[in-house]
């Protein structure tokens, strides 16, 4: 253990290095009451010809700049940069001060350079930390074609997540679990991670890092105590499952969180990668698999994210990565993918909202309700430990 881990050992939140400084900065910014002012189209425009002119050799243009709606409290603009030999369609993202969940934008290039070309990723052009910049950490990648959901015929979905309906469910959902059993089977130890602290495996490393991140943010964060939260926390420390094989995760894999081809039904790419980290396979599988993903099918079985089935999905994973898949395993990634639900939800949520940190205080007082649900959720297999 390196001395910098030490200190934060000692401060009793093992938290990763690059996401310590940012638990730092945001208590620093909470402090003194400091957020992003607004920038015009205009201004942030500016600032990204003057970044690429020090980095696109030769004469450029940047077109066809706009604002693109969706990215929860980041900034997301599209925009094509033309040279004298090529033009690509790109997009800028400048990430929140504070979100709803503590992410590092050096972690999120670097995923996405890992995983591009192993599965359907945008591509990443460039990264900067520098707030002389953007004024925020922002991330530069290419623009993928493809659509979220359904624009048409297809029913919504009971819960949150996306219906795919009886025409689009059986080309997305093998490609679904084929992408993600991809990803934990890539031996990612010549990849550039060096934003991330690496776990050993057949130890505690990944989930003690990841029960520091949630404890953490519900101590800095929640407004009052919740006896749930507590029982939650102190089940996840005792039943800490020994990881043995570390893969790269996603972190938010479900639906809604891939673009895909309407005509074609092909997946044409994993977005939203700020959560990703190197873990245990179970914890992606778990998220996957939450309760306010999917719905019942037409005959009344789960589909997990909207898609697939428990049995295929696991069937089809293991046969695809070379990994096997624990149930017992699996119920743990659950709960603790519920604990940091109701964390973000009902903890960093309305603390970011009320310090009017974000452009979203509407919304992240509103979705507080649903960490009521998940808070029943926890409830309920919590009461069958």
């Amino acid at each position: 253990m390196t001395t910098q881990e030490k200190a934060r050992a000692a401060d009793g939140y093992p938290v990763e290095r690059n996401l310590a400084r940012r638990f730092d900065e945001k208590l620093r910014r909470r402090s003194v009451g400091d957020h992003r002012e607004p920038q015009s189209l205009a201004q942030t425009r500016e600032k990204l010809e003057r970044f690429l002119s020090g980095r696109v050799d030769g004469s450029f243009e940047v077109q066809d700049f706009a604002r693109l709606s969706g990215g929860g409290a980041n900034e997301s603009y599209s925009f094509r940069l033309v040279r004298a030999e090529r033009s690509d369609e790109l997009v800028l993202r400048v990430k929140a001060p504070v979100g709803i969940c503590i992410t590092e934008v050096e972690r999120e290039f670097q995923l996405l350079r890992a995983t591009h070309g192993l599965i359907p990723v945008p591509k990443p052009y460039w990264v900067s930390t520098d707030p002389d910049d953007f004024g925020e950490p922002a991330l530069i990648s290419g623009k993928v074609a493809g659509v979220p959901s359904p624009t048409q015929n297809v029913p919504h979905a009971t819960g949150l997540g996306t219906a795919y309906g009886p025409e689009l469910r059986p080309l997305l959902a093998p490609q679904f679990v084929e992408h993600l059993a991809r990803l934990h089977a890539h031996d990612w130890s010549s990849d550039d991670l060096s934003g991330f602290d690496l776990p050993r495996p057949n130890t505690t490393d990944a989930i003690d890092w990841r029960l520091a991140i949630w404890n953490r943010a519900w101590d800095e964060d929640a407004l009052g105590p919740h006896l749930t939260v507590l029982l939650a926390r102190q089940w996840l420390a005792e039943n800490r499952p020994v990881v043995d094989h570390v893969s790269l995760l996603h972190g938010d894999y479900r639906n809604g969180n891939f673009l895909f081809d309407e005509e074609s039904g092909e997946i044409t790419a994993i977005l939203d990668w700020e959560l990703g980290y190197l873990g245990d396979r179970h914890s992606d599988l778990a998220y996957a698999m939450l309760p306010g993903w999917g719905h019942p099918d037409d005959n009344g079985r789960y589909l997990n994210s909207g898609l697939v089935h428990t049995d295929t999905f696991i069937a089809d994973y293991e046969r695809i990565s070379g990994l096997s898949v624990d149930r017992e395993r699996l119920n743990y990634y659950l709960v603790l993918n519920l604990y940091w639900a109701v964390v973000s939800l009902i903890g960093t949520g309305p603390r970011t909202a009320d310090a009017r940190m974000t452009e979203l205080d509407v919304m992240y007082n509103f979705i507080s309700g649903l960490g009521g649900y998940f808070i029943g959720e926890l409830n309920r297999i919590l009461a069958k430990e």
